[in-house]
């Protein structure tokens, strides 16, 4: 199943677990540090620790050699926040195959309205090479995911490098967060490892856009304008066979690179590459976080 430009509400199938406990006592869907009601059985404790006698453990307390009379403790539930950080450099503005920032929009807004039918806050900053081009603070306002789609259509790419991405992750709160990471992480490896590492120990989904078109590009003899991945200038190139093989080899090493980079962080990037496949985002999100 693709989804479309309006279609956000086919991100409602969507739902993330963190593997770990989340402080806070607000309710919501993750597993949670506090104790007490709940709907998920945590342990047993005295009852002079925890004096409920709704929840006395008859069983335990007949059977405790000493007398003691114990209850049954449940994990409360609590909510956290979705933090969107999306790289809005120049490149996200670039395409062949595919329009990258209106994929950027779609899954933001999406991202945003599952989180919100999830229970969940939902946060976003738009970085473009230093700058923060657009940003929203969480919440679970009606309405946001569309309004996140339209922001991020209106936008105008800009920068490039990683020194805003890290700035911004560097000032995520630590605990009761969520970050997907929006990029089409035209980085190099030593990139993208600084930022990783600037966003560790936060649970992190990487979301990679990629576009075809640019990966495999036609052998058609001509010019084309190029990118020097090392110092980002760009520079009129000879296409032919030749050029666009080397070009694609060339893509297929970088992304061998990327992917070692996730791996090393114990990630894995859900990859999109023309279109959102939603059934292919579901079974990403269901692999669970840490």
């Amino acid at each position: 199943m693709t989804a479309g430009g309006e279609e956000l509400y086919l991100f409602d199938a969507l739902a993330w677990r963190l593997g770990r406990r989340q402080p806070g006592q607000h309710e919501g869907a993750h597993r949670g540090r506090m104790r007490g009601s709940g709907d998920s059985f945590a342990d047993i404790a005295p009852l002079l620790a925890y004096p409920d006698p709704r929840r006395l453990d008859i069983r335990r307390s007949l059977t405790d050699p000493f007398g003691g009379f114990f209850v049954r403790r449940f994990e409360r539930r609590t909510d956290i926040a979705l933090h969107i950080l999306l790289d809005g450099s120049a490149s996200l503005g670039a395409g062949a195959a595919s329009d990258r920032q209106g994929l950027a929009a779609l899954l933001a807004g999406g991202l945003a309205q599952a989180a919100r039918r999830g229970g969940d806050r939902a946060a976003i900053q738009v970085i473009g090479g230093e700058q923060v081009l657009f940003e929203a603070p969480a919440t679970r306002r009606p309405g946001l995911g569309e309004e996140l789609r339209a922001g991020i259509n209106a936008l105008q790419p800009a920068g490039r490098g990683t020194a805003g991405l890290i700035r911004a992750a560097e000032a995520l709160p630590l605990r009761r967060v969520l970050v997907a990471l929006v990029s089409d992480f035209d980085h190099g490896a030593d990139e993208l490892d600084h930022l990783l590492g600037a966003l560790t120990p936060r649970p992190v989904l990487p979301f990679w856009l990629r576009d075809s078109g640019l990966e495999n590009p036609p052998g058609r003899p001509g010019l084309a304008e190029a990118r020097d991945p090392e110092t980002g200038r760009r520079h009129t190139v000879i296409t032919g066979r030749k050029w666009a093989a080397r070009q694609q080899e060339a893509a297929r090493e970088r992304r061998r690179d990327l992917r070692r980079v996730f791996s090393n962080h114990g990630l894995r990037a859900v990859e999109i590459r023309d279109s959102i496949d939603i059934d292919h985002l579901v079974a990403a999100l269901g692999e669970g976080l840490p």
